[in-house]
């Protein structure tokens, strides 16, 4: 692959390169190819996850720190997050009756709308994802990719027993 910055091209030496680099150039161009994609219905990629976390627990109360430690994010920019969704009508926040100090948030039919609407874009990025892979290889790389998580989780809690 010819990769090119600022000033000039050069050739990834792929055999060679840090997996963590790789995971970083995975990362910059789903982010960029799912945001460019999720321009056209003003959100980001943040904010499509929140929907996910919603709509797959959308018989369960959940709650801003549920949603804050589903993806790891800090309480602040979960709020934010919230904020914006709710100025865009996705969801609804009210306060939990059984304890005030918590906010319980639910998927609006508009937010449910959203959801459907990108399902598809979901499947056609899988497809694109795995093109030229076998079913097995894939099944072995969401295997290796769940190692990887649970790697990182461990090193991120201080619990690394390397």
């Amino acid at each position: 692959m010819t990769c090119y910055d600022k000033e000039r091209e050069f050739v990834r030496d792929k055999s060679h390169e840090p997996i963590s680099f790789k995971f970083k150039l995975i990362h910059e161009a789903f982010a960029n190819m799912i945001n460019n994609q999720l321009r056209e219905d003003d959100m980001t990629f943040s904010q499509m996850m929140v929907m996910l976390i919603l709509w797959e627990r959308r018989d369960q109360r959940v709650t801003q720190k549920d949603i804050s430690e589903a993806l790891h994010i800090k309480h602040p920019t979960t709020i934010g997050l919230l904020k914006r969704l709710e100025e865009k009508e996705m969801v609804k926040i009210v306060v939990d009756p059984d304890n005030r100090k918590y906010r319980n948030i639910a998927i609006t039919d508009k937010g449910e709308a959203f959801i459907e609407k990108n399902k598809e874009r979901r499947h056609k990025m899988n497809a694109v994802l795995t093109d030229g892979m076998s079913e097995e290889n894939v099944e072995k790389l969401r295997t290796l990719l769940d190692h990887v998580i649970d790697n990182m989780a461990r090193m991120n809690t201080g619990d690394d027993n390397s």
